[in-house]
């Protein structure tokens, strides 16, 4: 019992980490949109507004690139618990979500609010966001994805009984 839970553990512990990791790369390859200053003030274009989808994609990608591999390990590891597996996928992939979410607003770039005296014609990236609450929903969906190709994969092999056991065909 006590090696299950230092196995959970560390695999929890091992997910946060990786969504930390996550949240740097995230930093590192979002294009935020950005915020044009004019004369009427400081505006966001409707063609900048769309790289806020690009923002969020990557969010996307990377989680579901991070769920899904940590869904592997996890149900290969903690496959001996049965269905344990499936709410503590959600709920570890859920925060690892979070975690990376609020990582990138805290590294990236602070937005328009925080430039004191912006020139005219300056150019100020927009905080990092995820506008969407199904952003964090396809961490879990891969985390889960991950963990039901191992136990298809482990049910595709067949049991040692099985392979002994002795035809019952006339």
């Amino acid at each position: 019992m006590r090696r299950t839970v230092a196995q959970v553990v560390a695999l929890v512990v091992v997910l946060l980490v990786l969504a930390a990791g996550a949240a740097v790369l995230w930093v590192a390859l979002a294009s935020p949109p950005q915020w044009q200053v004019t004369q009427q003030g400081v505006v966001l274009t409707e063609e900048a507004s769309g790289a806020q989808v690009g923002v969020e994609l990557l969010f996307v990608a990377l989680g579901a690139a991070v769920a899904v591999l940590w869904g592997l390990v996890a149900g290969f590891v903690l496959r001996r618990l049965g269905w344990v597996v499936v709410p503590l996928t959600v709920a570890a992939t859920l925060a690892a979500s979070v975690l990376t979410w609020r990582l990138g607003v805290l590294l990236g770039p602070d937005g328009p609010e925080a430039v004191r005296s912006p020139q005219l014609g300056d150019s100020i990236s927009a905080r990092l966001a995820v506008d969407s609450p199904a952003s964090f929903v396809v961490w879990a969906i891969a985390g889960l994805v991950g963990v039901l190709v191992v136990t298809w994969a482990a049910g595709r092999r067949p049991d040692v009984s099985e392979r002994s056991a002795p035809a019952l065909h006339p």
